[in-house]
C-alpha cells in the first residue's frame, strides 16, 4: 500500500550534502522534511498564485512576533530626561 506520496531523488553537492546532515542533526530535522520545506519555499517565491498558494498549504505557519510596546511621544520622553537628569 502506497502513502500517495512521490519519492524524489536528488544529487547534491558534497558541501552541500554535509551542510544538509549537519543542520538535520543539529534541528532533529528528517532531511525529508527539509528538502520538502525549501522545495515549498521556492515555488512559493518563483512561481505564481496557483502553485504558490499549494507551496504554501505545506509550509509551517510564520511565528508571531511580540506586540512592541508603546514608547510614548517624543516630547514625554524628553520630559522624562531632563527629569531624570535633574535629579542627579
Amino acid at each position: 500500500m502506497t502513502s500517495g506520496r512521490t519519492l524524489l531523488s536528488v544529487r547534491l553537492d558534497p558541501a552541500l550534502a554535509a551542510a544538509l546532515e549537519r543542520h538535520c542533526e543539529q534541528s532533529g530535522e528528517t532531511r525529508s522534511h527539509v528538502v520538502q520545506q525549501s522545495v515549498a519555499q521556492y515555488l512559493v517565491v518563483q512561481s505564481g498564485p496557483t502553485l504558490g498558494s499549494l507551496a504554501e498549504s505545506h509550509l509551517p505557519p510564520r511565528p508571531k512576533r511580540p506586540a512592541r510596546k508603546a514608547r510614548g511621544s517624543r516630547q514625554e520622553r524628553f520630559r522624562r530626561y531632563v527629569r531624570a537628569k535633574r535629579r542627579r
